[in-house]
């Protein structure tokens, strides 16, 4: 059966005004108030910007909680690194416990089941702090959230399936009211970027893996194709991550590297040299001039030197819409299944559908989400000759 391309069922002006003006902080006063610091649990990058919020805000940060026994006894910035069951013992009574993970409905029921008294998820602490937080754009003041509602109809108007619809909607609740239990159940993680209830993947593929990383999506469309292929481009800015592509693809077996082309840039709607975060890790990113390091950005247009591709996925922390324009000659010529990222920056959510659209119009565009919050999002874009039937 194909994938209902049937009309929307919900009015989402009326979803709009039932959503109203949420107050940003009225979810923190009662877990908030009254305490004399903060415990930060998880000490990655999440929690470091959650550091330098709450030092900024003039909070007491009084120590780091992490699951990591080897980061036990460690500092950052002074703060000592402890186990959350030591941090519960000692700072019950007189923090609030901040889970700095974005994914954080484990952590929070582990602190729960030790008997912590004030929990504070992310997006709530960043609704609170937001003026003091350093980098964020995954997340979203929810005034702002609904500040462009022609937008937002916009995008909603272009989904092309009634479970694309109830998540978009739910991304939208849970984004303006932190309401958790309105999400639907991820999918599958192990289906990111090749859902295989949206198109059936052939074995004569020409894949362009836009944002590479260490060859992970490449490992999961070699799964999915049984390990045929005709073609695979893959594109990765961050040198870090190319060494360890290279090392994946030399493992593969029978000459399948020969088929694969590794190509060193970032994707844009021109040609530019940019600043870039080289982390060596998923979130390398284009940054705004501080970046550790730069790179040549390219329309994706202009790299492809050979077959076309049947197939462009898109995980590019953020860059996705002007690596859509970048991309759209051959979007219009190759009419390729598309799989982009949607999470990267919270419009994107009702953004990408349009530019989507905008490149070629009979595409069909779906939602899917594969982590829960709003994490591990993609819209899918598919031509209707290569809907799953």
């Amino acid at each position: 059966m194909s994938a209902s391309l049937s009309q929307p069922s919900l009015d989402i002006a009326d979803v709009l005004a039932a959503l109203g003006s949420p107050d940003a902080s009225a979810g923190f006063k009662p877990v908030g108030e009254g305490t004399r610091g903060v415990v930060i649990f998880g000490c990655g990058h999440l929690g470091k910007w959650t550091l330098d919020g709450a030092t900024g805000a003039g909070l007491s940060v009084l120590a780091f909680a992490d699951n990591n026994e080897k980061n036990w006894g460690q500092r950052i910035a002074g703060v000592e690194v402890m186990s959350p069951q030591e941090a519960v013992l000692r700072y019950n009574d007189d923090a609030f416990f901040v889970v700095a993970i974005y994914n954080g409905t484990a952590p929070r029921k582990q602190l729960a089941a030790l008997g912590c008294k004030r929990i504070v998820p992310y997006p709530l602490f960043f609704w609170q702090f937001s003026a003091h937080m350093p980098f964020e754009d995954r997340l979203e003041l929810p005034s702002r959230v609904l500040a462009d509602p022609s937008a937002i109809q916009s995008g909603y108007a272009l989904l092309g399936d009634e479970k694309s619809r109830l998540e978009f909607i739910a991304q939208l609740r849970w984004r303006c009211w932190l309401d958790y239990g309105c999400l639907p159940q991820p999918d599958p993680p192990d289906q990111m970027y090749y859902a295989p209830d949206l198109v059936r993947l052939s074995q004569q593929e020409v894949l362009a893996d836009c944002g590479a990383f260490d060859g992970d999506s490449i490992r999961m469309f070699l799964d999915r194709v049984d390990g045929c292929f005709r073609y695979i481009y893959a594109i990765e800015p961050d040198p870090k991550n190319r060494a360890a592509l290279g090392k994946y693809l030399a493992s593969l077996p029978g000459g399948a590297a020969r088929r694969i082309s590794v190509l060193p840039f970032g994707l844009s709607d021109c040609d530019e040299v940019v600043s870039f975060d080289a982390s060596g890790t998923v979130g390398s990113r284009v940054v705004s001039g501080t970046g550790s390091d730069s790179i040549q950005c390219r329309r994706l247009d202009d790299i492809l030197d050979g077959p076309q591709p049947t197939l462009i996925k898109m995980d590019i922390e953020g860059a996705e819409p002007r690596a859509i324009v970048g991309a759209a000659a051959t979007i219009a010529s190759s009419r390729p299944v598309l799989a982009i990222c949607a999470y990267h920056k919270c419009e994107h959510l009702w953004t990408l559908p349009r530019l989507i659209h905008n490149a070629l119009p009979d595409y069909r565009i779906f939602l899917r989400r594969y982590a829960e919050e709003c994490w591990e999002t993609v819209y899918y874009a598919i031509p209707p000759e290569r809907l799953t039937a």
